[in-house]
């Protein structure tokens, strides 16, 4: 399985994050009784030893405001729609303490109270709360529904994504849709390096450890 996704041209990180989600199903079913094994193969086989380090990147201040003023109508990319959700995705969660990009697709209105934000991050299970800033209400702004059940972004639809399998599908979707318009706007703005959702996140960090905060605040942030 290893060489098959050496071949298809995946990195190691990627080829490591693939082995994890099939490590964590097989100890899932072995758990659950589904099958019984004689010989674990990941005893050999440490997925571990497939990680690699990879050096963080981020964009600074000066970068992050560039493209807050960017005129969209110069980035050679359609549909242009998803131009705007893109930025408007990666501002956000630079503005809000780099929220991830999962936590902000189940972000819905009745999380908005007294202009904070409550959420429940969904890998740590933490209620995290931040206090939304004017930048921020604008771009809530452009999303504004009138039912508070509603989900805020259009990313999810409660009335069509309703399993977990068609939740973690539109998820996947969007954010590959999203970090190919991040692309085209990188291209566009001549940047070394391609923006993400992750790269929002990490540079929220990024600006408040060079602005001499420390980092176990910053760790409690995120």
């Amino acid at each position: 399985y290893e060489m098959f996704l050496r071949k298809s041209g995946l990195a190691d990180n990627s080829i490591a994050t693939k082995f994890s989600t099939l490590k964590s199903v097989f100890n899932k079913a072995l758990e659950e009784e589904i099958f019984v094994c004689n010989k674990n193969p990941f005893k050999k086989f440490k997925v571990g030893s497939l990680w690699t380090s990879t050096r963080k990147r981020a964009i600074n201040k000066e970068t992050i405001s560039q493209l807050s003023r960017l005129d969209l109508s110069v980035v050679n990319a359609c549909p242009k729609s998803y131009l705007e959700l893109a930025r408007d995705i990666f501002m956000f969660s630079y503005l809000t303490a780099g929220i991830n990009f999962k936590d902000i697709a189940f972000l819905k209105y009745a999380n908005i109270e007294n202009n904070r934000i409550y959420y429940v991050r969904h890998k740590t299970k933490k209620m995290l709360t931040f206090n939304l800033l004017p930048e921020t209400r604008k771009i809530l702004d452009k999303y504004s529904k009138t039912d508070e059940d509603d989900y805020i972004f259009p990313i999810l639809d409660k009335k069509i994504h309703v399993t977990e399998q068609q939740i973690f599908d539109r998820i996947q979707k969007v954010r590959g849709r999203i970090n190919k318009s991040l692309g085209y706007i990188s291209e566009a703005m001549n940047l070394k390096h391609r923006l993400t959702t992750y790269v929002a996140r990490h540079s929220f960090a990024t600006v408040l450890k060079r602005s001499g905060v420390n980092i176990g605040i910053i760790s409690e942030l995120m």
